[in-house]
Parts: C-alpha cells; sequence; structure tokens
C-alpha cells in the first residue's frame, strides 16, 4: 500500500542548553561541585556537561579540573583536562571543548561540550576539582544519548487468494532509527498486533515494526485505526490514522421470503444478498437435499419460483465464491394453503364468528331459563387456523360448515346469519 508520512517536528532538547533531569551538588566542607544528575543529547548534535564549582571562593586554588567516563567493564576513562596555565588536554582531540575555562584565568567552572554524539558516549561522566588546600571534589553526570524516530503508516496487501479463517496483516506502523526503541500501541483495538526490532541504519538507533493483524471481514474493510508512537525524544504520542482497506470473503443473506408463500402462488423470488470484496465470480443455489425443485430456477443472484407447490417446502442455500473464498446462507420456506387475504374486514368477521359459536356453545349446555337445553343445534369450532361446524349429539338436523384451508373461511365470514340463527333458535 502506500506509504502515510507523518514525520515528528515534535520540540527538542536545545544543541547546547540540554534537558537537566536532576541537580546534583556533592558538598564537602565549604566548597562542593554542582552538576546535573543526568543530561539527554541527540545523536549527531552537541551537548554539554555542566560542572561548576560552588560556592565561588577565592581562598580556594583550583590546581585542575579532569573529566573520565567509566565504561561497560567499570574502568574509569580519562577524557579530558584542563591545567590554569598550560590549558585543556584530550586524549581524543577534535569532539572535546572546555566551555568556559582559559588558560590565565581563574578556574571555577570546568564544564565540558561534546559534539557529534554518537551511541558510544552514552556513559556516566565524573567532573573533578583538584583544589588547595580542601583537596578534591567531584559530581556525576549520567549522559543519555537519544535518537528522535521517524514514523510512518501503511496499508498492507492482502493477497488475493484462498485465505483461511485465520487473522492476517491489514496495516503496518514502523518507527525507525530511533534511540532507544519507541514503543507502538493500536488504542481502542482488541485485535492482535505483531511486533519486531531490528537495528536501524545508524549505530545505535533501532527500528520497530508493529503488524495489525485482523480477520478479513465487511467491518474491517473501510476502518479507521491509529498507531500511537511513544518515545522520550518526544514531547508526546504521535497518533497515526488509517483508513484499512482489506478484502474479504462473501458475506451472505438470502432474502424475498414473507412467510406467505401460499400453494399455487406463482413468480416467487429469492434474492442472494452478498457483501464481497472483490465481486463474487460465481453463485450457486441449492437445498438441504441436494438439487432444486423443478419449479425453482437460479438466476445468478436470483432464485426465481414459477409455481409454489409442495417441493418448495424445503430449505434453499446459496453458495458464492470470490478470489478469497466462499460464504454461504440458508432459509427455509414453508408452504401454506391457499392465501388468506389481510382485508381487515374479514379478519373482524372471523373473530367474530368464533365468538358467537363459543358463546353459543354455553347456550347450548343452558338454556336461558337455567335448565339444560335439550337438543343443542351445533357447535363452531375455531382452532389452528382450521374453522369448522360439527354436529353435537341428539341434534336432529345440524348444520356443517367445514372450512379446510385458510382461503375457505372468506366463506365462514358469510356463516355469520347462520351464526345468528343459532343464537335466536337457543333463545
Amino acid at each position: 500500500g502506500e506509504w502515510v508520512n507523518h514525520h515528528s517536528h515534535q520540540h527538542y532538547y536545545s544543541v547546547i542548553a540540554v534537558k537537566t533531569l536532576i541537580t546534583s551538588c556533592y558538598w564537602t566542607g565549604t566548597v562542593g561541585v554542582l552538576a546535573p544528575a543526568q543530561v539527554r543529547g541527540r545523536l549527531g548534535d552537541t551537548v554539554e556537561l555542566s560542572c561548576k564549582l560552588q560556592p565561588l571562593e577565592h581562598e580556594v586554588r583550583v590546581t585542575q579540573v579532569t573529566w573520565t567516563r567509566r565504561n561497560a567493564a567499570g574502568d574509569d576513562l580519562n577524557v579530558a583536562g584542563f591545567h590554569p596555565t598550560q590549558g585543556p588536554s584530550f586524549p581524543e582531540p577534535g569532539r572535546l571543548e572546555f566551555v568556559a575555562a582559559r588558560p590565565g584565568e581563574e578556574l571555577r567552572d570546568g564544564s565540558l561540550a561534546l559534539r557529534e554524539l554518537s551511541a558510544e558516549d552514552e556513559a556516566n561522566y565524573t567532573c573533578r576539582f583538584a583544589m588547595f588546600p580542601e583537596g578534591s571534589r567531584s559530581a556525576r553526570t549520567w549522559l543519555r544519548v537519544l535518537a528522535q524516530p521517524e514514523n510512518e503508516v501503511k496499508t498492507e496487501e492482502v493477497p488475493l487468494r484462498p485465505l483461511s479463517p485465520e487473522p492476517v496483516p491489514v496495516a503496518c506502523c514502523v518507527s525507525s532509527e530511533g534511540r532507544p526503541p519507541a514503543k507502538i500501541s493500536w488504542p481502542h483495538l482488541d485485535e492482535k498486533a505483531n511486533e519486531s526490532q531490528v537495528p536501524g541504519h545508524l549505530p545505535g538507533t533501532f527500528t520497530v515494526t508493529s503488524l495489525l493483524t485482523l480477520i478479513p471481514s465487511s467491518q474491517a474493510d473501510g476502518k479507521i485505526v491509529t498507531c500511537r508512537v511513544e518515545h522520550e525524544s518526544l514531547e508526546g504520542p504521535v497518533l497515526l490514522p488509517l483508513t484499512l482497506d482489506v478484502p474479504y470473503p462473501p458475506e451472505v443473506s438470502i432474502s424475498g421470503y414473507d412467510d406467505n408463500w401460499y400453494l399455487g402462488r406463482s413468480e416467487a423470488t429469492l434474492s442472494c444478498d452478498v457483501r464481497s470484496k472483490p465481486e463474487p465470480t460465481g453463485y450457486d443455489w441449492s437445498t438441504t437435499s441436494g438439487s432444486l425443485p423443478p419449479s425453482a430456477v437460479a438466476q445468478n443472484s436470483q432464485l426465481l419460483i414459477q409455481t409454489v407447490d409442495k417441493s418448495i417446502n424445503t430449505t434453499f442455500i446459496c453458495r458464492v465464491t470470490n478470489a478469497l473464498g466462499t460464504g454461504q446462507a440458508e432459509l427455509t420456506i414453508q408452504v401454506r394453503g391457499e392465501d388468506l387475504p389481510l382485508n381487515p374486514q374479514y379478519l373482524q368477521k372471523i373473530l367474530l364468528i368464533g365468538t358467537l359459536m363459543t358463546f353459543y356453545k354455553c347456550l347450548g349446555s343452558r338454556g336461558s331459563s337455567g335448565h339444560p337445553n335439550p337438543s343443542p343445534k351445533g357447535l363452531m369450532l375455531v382452532t389452528e387456523g382450521l374453522c369448522t361446524a360439527v354436529p353435537l349429539p341428539g341434534s336432529p338436523s345440524p348444520r356443517l360448515l367445514l372450512v379446510k384451508s385458510f382461503g375457505f373461511m372468506r366463506r365462514a365470514a358469510e356463516e355469520l346469519r347462520f351464526a345468528e340463527h343459532f343464537l335466536h333458535a337457543e333463545q
């Protein structure tokens, strides 16, 4: 993917006036040495190691100032020296300079400038004043050498080939040439990041790479993520936003079924709805029992049902394929009897029939005078969508209405007069 450049231009410590974390004073008697406990300098820049005699008493005569550096083995190596009359001396001249000390002048400031900082310059430095008659006084400074990293974020190209359901790299955040190594994170994400660290091109620097991985999906594609880089050379975290470009296998659903597919219905259609990147390369319609019913015709993403019959009472499957894989969805069809019109007037009449016939059942068991009726005429039953009038025992000539399906319930609405006749008969 294309790199998105987010170079940091954060404020850094001055070339000479460096950041002092803690100032330490080493006092013995009436005279002490004042020096910072820690100094930070940037790789390739110049840093000042401050070292001053306090208080500035004229009675004290300084005979020499020396600087030593402790190496990894614990040995103190000579770095620089200054004599009041002979001036400075350096084992490795060219990069070091006393900032304020001058031959023939009072020696009270032994501050040392170190140019072209390298990673090897990071160490503990000791500044020592040799005095008469006080003896020697010293102070120690820890020099940190930092390198401000360059930070970039980019999308990772997901190969267009069949994928296993495992996370793949989708974004890469790189913090290069930093010292010490930068810290990289992806805020507000549960996805896993794989981090690696290698030496930078400049000695003593490091390049940190963080790969964001996730399972390709439509939810991941177009999502905005942020790479957060933290480094002590920066005033604050660097935030690098990125919009993901993630191809993913087909995500499938089936639409078009309204739960009212009745026998004899024509021209019903199922649609295979797909989210896919890249576009689908093929659609395949089938059922859980195998092939499609005779009245079902597949046309790419659609399944045309010419006539709804009992063979449509099955579970349909739509499988969709693209370059990354296959997705599928299932839908079960339940074929009903004849179409039940949804006219509110019919529904009201059907409910009224049920109410009247239930009332009639009560009248059939006990008359208006409170005595049992000798010959109830009939009973209307309304259960599970079937409305049936059945004869009762002892009824000489019951009227029988048999409703076999929802489609015939229209006729039941016309039998209101029949229900009313039953009520009048019982009165």
